[in-house]
């Protein structure tokens, strides 16, 4: 299972960045002129607010769209700072998230969709549950969903919070790498 899955998020992540490459090179002035429109009406801290509300909530938008805004528009010169405070703050809406999960997890339609998963599996869902969450933290899959899900089956805070940390960070510098150094691969 492991194993479809990082295969699946590898085929989702390599598509994700040639599709990104080949727009950026087909609409490269557009893409500039787009970006810096939305940077100047809603400023970083807009961005800010969008991922918090994409990685909390369970949407079709990728918030890997916003790396995309950061290396388009002047804020790439400070690319690391951008792209750390939208790696804490994709953490905090995902514990944002996980709490919204617990919170579902008291209702009987969601002990009735998720008890008897949880019952069944109980042992390795607390064996594998952080494994789980940094999967779901460097896929391209809703990390929302992955969090979620994790508060539902009551894996613990701490685990969820430290799989977030040690993956999802990490995870947004590495796509915001690839995103601008991919292009450096189809010139």
């Amino acid at each position: 299972m492991i194993q479809k899955n990082l295969i699946k998020a590898l085929i989702g992540l390599i598509v994700f960045i040639v599709l990104m490459v080949a727009l950026g090179i087909l609409f490269e002035e557009e893409m500039a002129l787009g970006t810096a429109w939305v940077v100047d009406r809603i400023g970083f801290w807009g961005l800010a607010g969008i991922l918090l509300v994409t990685d909390t909530l369970v949407t079709p938008f990728p918030p890997d769209i916003l790396l995309v805004i950061i290396s388009k528009t002047h804020l790439a010169e400070n690319w690391p700072i951008y792209v750390g405070v939208l790696g804490c703050v994709s953490v905090i809406a995902g514990m944002t998230g996980y709490s919204i999960g617990r919170w579902l997890g008291h209702f009987q339609w969601s002990k009735r969709l998720f008890g008897q998963f949880e019952q069944e599996h109980h042992d390795f869902i607390q064996k594998y549950g952080f494994w789980a969450v940094a999967i779901g933290s460097v896929t391209p899959l809703p990390y929302s969903v992955t969090c979620w899900t994790a508060g539902v089956l009551n894996i613990r805070w701490t685990t969820v919070l430290l799989a977030s940390i040690l993956f999802r960070v990490p995870r947004i510098y590495a796509y915001y790498w690839l995103l601008t150094s991919a292009k450096g691969l189809f010139n």
